[in-house]
């Protein structure tokens, strides 16, 4: 699930119709003008003042110009997540944005142990109350922090890479209590359990659960994606494809025509393009359900945990896919 907070600034009712659409004209005009700076300036006033998602795409199909590559994933992907609010022709362009977009970015699926717990990235609050977030930073080094009252913070530092999409891990362990003044008694001999060998152990419980959810979260996260650019990819050959046909007839791209038309190359390359993007949406999301299983099925057979910490960096490309899990335990 995505961390989606509202807008902050104006609220709705602070904002007369008459100023939201002096607002647009101005955004609509500075775009044309490209004046971006000033075209950002305006729709980011016309979201702030209604919550309006297509003006939160707006916004960041803007700084997508501006190249301010995570600002726009931010504000495509809270448009994108309005669903059906959307008309398909503004869901597909903003779409196409959030995907140019995340080529020079790294989409983070942040899992956290408690969901009550509140979550930073690199200090910015980013929620509190779910149990993950996705969240999209620069290439470099960033650290995702949970912290609540009671626990030890959970913290998770990594390395980003441009269209990286690691899974971050936050587990966090409950303080100890204050320790109580000790009675006055003889001393006696250390008990069974201190001569236990191996009782400070680490538990690999911890990284087997809180890294195959992280993944497992990942990969629904990164099949989403792909099944959205399938279904975009999906429109564009269907339209190459009643383009040709109505040129040039039903059998234009027939293989054993003797000259076949001139874009038929095109056409082959867009079906080609959509089949492999379907295939690497349904392999994630088989993927995430297998890892998912595994990891919940680890609370029978895996040792309690102790302490956590893991991360998993889903790689995916149209050809296949892997992942690396790095952690101690």
């Amino acid at each position: 699930m995505h961390a989606t907070a509202s807008p902050q600034g104006v609220s709705p009712t602070d904002a007369s119709p008459a100023v939201i659409a002096a607002a647009l004209r101005r955004a609509e005009q500075a775009r044309r003008a490209g004046r971006w700076e000033e075209a950002a300036a305006a729709y980011r006033a016309a979201w702030e003042s209604t919550g309006d998602p297509r003006w939160a795409g707006e916004l960041g199909l803007t700084e997508l110009s501006l190249r301010r590559h995570r600002d726009a994933a931010e504000h495509l992907r809270r448009a994108l997540d309005a669903g059906d609010a959307l008309a398909p022709g503004v869901a597909a362009r903003f779409q196409q944005g959030l995907q140019r977009a995340a080529q020079e970015v790294a989409a983070v699926a942040i899992v956290v142990g408690k969901p009550e717990a509140e979550v930073f990235m690199d200090g910015r609050r980013v929620g509190q109350g779910l149990a993950t977030y996705v969240v999209y930073v620069e290439p470099g080094s960033h650290e995702a922090r949970a912290t609540l009252h009671g626990h030890e913070d959970g913290v998770g530092r990594f390395v980003a890479q441009r269209g990286d999409t690691p899974a971050i891990g936050l587990a966090l362990k409950e303080k100890p209590p204050a320790p109580a003044a000790p009675p006055r008694a003889a001393a006696t001999a250390p008990g069974p359990a201190a001569l236990r060998p191996g009782a400070k152990e680490k538990a690999i419980g911890p990284a087997i659960r809180v890294g195959g959810l992280a993944l497992a979260s990942a990969g629904v996260v990164v099949g989403a994606g792909f099944a959205l650019a399938w279904t975009v990819k999906d429109g564009e050959a269907e339209a190459l494809r009643d383009e040709v046909i109505g040129a040039s007839g039903p059998r234009a791209c027939n293989p054993h025509k003797a000259v076949p038309g001139a874009q038929c190359p095109q056409l082959r390359d867009a079906v080609e393009a959509r089949d492999a993007l379907g295939l690497v949406a349904i392999a994630s999301f088989v993927a995430s359900g297998v890892i998912g299983a595994t990891a919940l099925s680890s609370f029978w057979w895996a040792p309690a945990p102790e302490q956590g910490g893991v991360r998993a960096v889903p790689r995916v490309t149209a050809h296949g896919g892997g992942v690396r899990i790095e952690g101690a335990w």
